[in-house]
């Protein structure tokens, strides 16, 4: 069984406890206006160009069958004719520094959990695990169920991050080889989460709320993302508490502030990115709109990217581990 993967992070303290590995897989039905991962959102592989490590050599042009790339106007860079361009990436193979690369590879269940099983032996001292992330892991459900059914036959921990958006079967299939998992809920409003995403979020919800109801021995961690002028109001804080005080499952709630960490990306695409000007949003301003809302009772776990908030220390400890 074959899948697209973006990238395998190997030794990651991110995305769960311990030391993961945090496979990426490639494609992703939202079109978030924040995100930091733009090439995962093609479920295609996607040609790159990194100006800065481009030396002006001329080797991509000289190979192009397509006459595709030429030297920019003020010859600083190599552009590329788009509709001209047949993917045969003989650029990639010619290229000396790496400025020009490719987003994503077709890869086997068996050559993924090679790579995961290289680094097993920190999983089991640190507590650590397997991470799948995206993109989306629920358009390649039955490929993700696989690489997580051989995880857990070899006593891995494994987790997900999951947008839940799409059939609840896709979520189905995977949820039983999880011992814990991230749900991301981006906006409470159906009409603005499709403004700002591209898709409303009614499945989403529906989603989210049966998999706790059906798993409620799989912990849930959700997160919101806090984007300035999109979702950082707080009547949409206030809505996402309270949809998370019906989740069962639910261990924790974090809040993301909004970061420009993956502007940069979007010009390696040749991409346009709406939200290049707007300013970082730090943890203490979150925090302070935090305080403003009632945490005391939360039956889960409050934070910051990072910054722990008083509520359910019993449900801290041992996090994200049932």
């Amino acid at each position: 069984m074959e899948g697209r993967i973006l990238r395998i992070e190997k030794i990651s303290p991110n995305d769960g406890s311990g030391l993961r590995t945090v496979v990426f897989l490639k494609g992703c039905p939202l079109r978030c206006k924040w995100c930091s991962t733009p090439e995962s959102q093609s479920g295609e592989t996607e040609l790159f160009y990194k100006q800065a490590k481009c030396i002006h050599c001329g080797r991509c042009i000289q190979v192009c069958p397509r006459h595709a790339l030429s030297v920019s106007a003020d010859r600083r860079a190599v552009v590329r004719d788009r509709e001209k361009c047949i993917g045969c990436y003989k650029c990639v193979d010619a290229c000396l520094t790496e400025a020009t690369g490719l987003y994503g590879k077709t890869m086997t269940v068996d050559e993924v959990m090679h790579e995961i099983r290289k680094e097993s032996l920190f999983y089991f001292f640190s507590g650590g695990g397997v991470t799948l992330s995206g993109g989306d892991v629920l358009l390649q459900a039955d490929f993700a169920a696989e690489i997580l059914r051989q995880c857990k036959e070899e006593c891995m921990h494994t987790m997900a991050e999951l947008d839940m958006y799409g059939d609840y079967e896709n979520v189905a299939k995977i949820l039983p080889y999880l011992d814990a998992y991230f749900a991301d809920i981006k906006l409470m409003d159906p009409e603005l989460h499709k403004r700002w995403t591209g898709r409303s979020n009614e499945t989403i919800l529906r989603n989210i709320r049966q998999a706790a109801e059906e798993y409620p021995d799989k912990s849930l961690h959700a997160r919101a993302p806090i984007i300035p002028g999109v979702n950082d109001t707080l009547e949409n804080i206030r809505a996402t508490l309270e949809f998370c005080k019906q989740l069962p499952a639910c261990m924790e709630l974090e809040f993301l502030p909004y970061h420009r960490l993956g502007s940069a990306t979007y010009d390696y695409l040749g991409r346009s990115y709406e939200f290049r000007d707007l300013e970082p949003l730090d943890k203490e301003a979150v925090t302070e709109k935090l305080q403003q809302l009632d945490l005391e009772g939360l039956p889960f776990a409050v934070r910051v990217s990072g910054i722990a908030h008083a509520v359910s220390q019993n449900k801290m400890k041992g996090y994200y581990r049932k």
